[in-house]
């Protein structure tokens, strides 16, 4: 639902068990077909209509959609809580309407609205989902809808992969037909001129590993002669065949990315392994449609925060509409409408997978970083909020130092190794690096991590030097094992198993330097 790594944590919560039983099999929709009891559709040359929802009727047809109650938060900090009520999604003059209130509301706090434990959030609003009701592979998905405006608001027609089949999200896929953040506030586009509106529209594709290991890649519109999105209706639509995407605004193609520029890897027999050339897009999806209020892309974008004063604001749908190509049905292709002006989308090519050898991560010494970082790890910041900025500098007499800058309270940057046990470690081992803060909020602490995924995680805290020096820092491995999680009573990193094996946080607002991390005996 988003175009930026991190801006969305989904936890999938139907993971297939047996990664190794992937296929490209062809799903039909599960469905009874397209309903031909309103006005004629005229289907776009050699497409089939086969599912669609006019909305003609009286009430949300329960056949086609499913309501997904929780105050869960999207995964993304979002501050709405997803109700089933009339207030907050109904069908009215041949439309669905998704109405995001002003209304605080206690619900379940996990996705699926399953959890004992409860969440409170000062808003309420729908979304909705076709899954296992409506299920596809390949296509042409087309949405005629008329978007909410005003700061905090992030309306979404998307879809995500039924069955997992690659793992947890983003292993497996997501695909965002269109998204809107903020729209009517003053933009934040980088080159714009004071006092514009925002009107951007963005079509991204979410994939890689799984979270936080994801990555995406995005496009972004504007609509001819300076039309804004919320000010009317607006077909959106993507065209998906096998290795290739396409997105559309009112017949306008826009942007095109192919399957040598997205991949999936996961685990499989315990290693990490790279899917077939289009994975993860060769496997069936389901389409959601929903409106979110705040979170961390809406509420950190143009003007930030929520405005209570905009609501209600409401999501319009005239119809969605799922066809198939009729010139090959297996794999979509055949049926693509392409203009030559479209921006094609380069993505992000499949990392290598580097095997260590028998001695990685062994002492006495073990160097994660001195003048650059180990060839088996990657460089990584955990930033829901965009405000953790990391960068090489040259410091004098010592090279390449690591400089981080956190504004805000939330985030950390950190080491990603291939799992690895570091089970030696725990006698007599520490984790050393040299540290120089520069500045500090009074308030802000520094703390030290490891983590074998969430919550297997241990911290500990950083005595920071006097600003402006350079002090080293040593902390003795065991006793941060043994510390656990102080944010998940009971739970504590796997040493056996880490797969983050040096996390820096500050706990608000900091600029610091980092050298020579290494462990060592």
């Amino acid at each position: 639902m988003t175009n930026f790594p991190y801006r969305r944590a989904l936890i999938a919560t139907a993971v297939v068990a047996a990664v190794a039983g992937c296929s490209s099999k062809v799903y039909q929709p599960i469905s009874q077909g397209p309903d031909t009891s309103g006005p004629m559709i005229k289907a776009p040359k050699t497409w089939t209509l086969v599912w669609n929802d006019e909305f003609s009727g009286a009430a949300i047809d329960k056949s086609k959609w499913s309501h997904e109650e929780n105050c869960y938060g999207g995964g993304n900090a979002e501050r709405q809580c997803y109700t089933d009520r009339d207030v907050n999604s109904f069908v009215e003059d041949g439309k669905l309407h998704i109405v995001a209130r002003d209304f605080q509301f206690t619900g379940p706090s996990d996705p699926e609205g399953k959890s004992r434990r409860k969440a409170t959030l000062p808003y309420t609003s729908a979304r909705l989902r076709t899954m296992n009701k409506g299920d596809w592979q390949y296509g042409r998905f087309e949405v005629r809808a008329k978007l909410p405006f005003g700061q905090g608001t992030w309306p979404a027609i998307w879809m995500l992969p039924t069955d997992y089949v690659y793992g947890g999200w983003a292993a497996s896929g997501e695909i965002d037909i269109v998204e809107a953040v903020n729209l009517k506030t003053p933009t934040d586009e980088l080159g714009a001129e004071p006092g514009k509106e925002e009107a951007r529209i963005h079509g991204t594709l979410h994939y890689g590993r799984e979270w936080p290991d994801n990555v995406s890649t995005a496009a972004e519109y504007h609509l001819p002669d300076h039309v804004n999105p919320a000010d009317g209706f607006h077909t959106y639509a993507i065209e998906w065949e096998k290795n290739e995407m396409r997105w559309y605004i009112d017949d306008i193609h826009y942007a095109t990315q192919r399957s040598d520029g997205w991949f999936s890897q996961y685990k499989e027999g315990g290693k990490i392994v790279t899917g077939e050339e289009d994975a993860p897009f060769n496997q069936r999806f389901h389409m959601i449609l929903n409106l979110a209020i705040g979170g961390s892309w809406a509420a950190n974008a143009n003007e930030g925060g929520i405005d209570d004063s905009i609501f209600p604001q409401t999501m319009e749908v005239d119809y969605v509409r799922v066809y198939e190509c009729a010139k090959d049905p297996v794999n979509g292709k055949g049926c693509a409408t392409v203009s030559e002006d479209a921006k094609f989308v380069a993505g992000t090519p499949a990392p290598e997978i580097i095997i260590p050898g028998p001695d990685y991560a062994t002492g006495p010494e073990f160097l994660l970083y001195g003048d650059s970082l180990d060839k088996h790890l990657r460089s990584k910041e955990y930033d829901p909020q965009f405000k953790v900025y990391v960068e090489t500098k040259q410091a004098e007499g010592r090279g390449d130092i690591l400089a981080i800058k956190k504004t805000g309270d939330i985030g950390n940057f950190y080491f990603e190794s291939p799992e690895v046990n570091m089970g030696e470690w725990m006698s007599g081992g520490d984790i050393v690096f040299d540290l120089l803060v520069e500045e500090k909020d009074p308030a802000a602490n520094l703390m030290l991590k490891v983590d074998s995924g969430w919550p297997a995680a241990s911290d500990v805290d950083v005595e920071i030097p006097p600003l402006g020096q350079w002090r080293e820092v040593r902390i003795n491995f065991a006793d941060l094992i043994n510390n656990g999680n102080r944010f998940a009573p009971g739970a504590k990193a796997n040493v056996e198993g880490l797969k983050n094996i040096f996390v820096i946080e500050p706990t608000g607002p900091m600029v610091l330097y980092i050298d020579n991390i290494r462990y060592e005996k």
